[in-house]
């Protein structure tokens, strides 16, 4: 059981691998391992996905992603 925290300026839901996993700015659950993180629709942050190998984290130490805001 691995955590990370996906940061984003508002709550936007976190898709890791494609599938829907929780919302950004709270702690998730996830696998341990090589994952694709991305945010849902519409596609106006950066960078569009990021590929992260997590590992070695704790509830406390999460994993933290960051994707900013780009104005379309």
């Amino acid at each position: 059981m691995e955590f990370v925290k996906v940061k984003y300026w508002r709550h936007r839901v976190v898709l890791i691998n494609g599938q829907r996993a929780g919302m950004t700015n709270r702690t998730l659950v996830v696998g341990e391992g090589r994952q694709r993180f991305e945010l849902s629709p519409p596609k106006n942050y950066v960078p569009s996905e990021q590929i992260k190998v997590v590992r070695r984290t704790t509830r406390q130490r999460p994993l933290v992603i960051v994707f900013q805001h780009q104005s379309q």
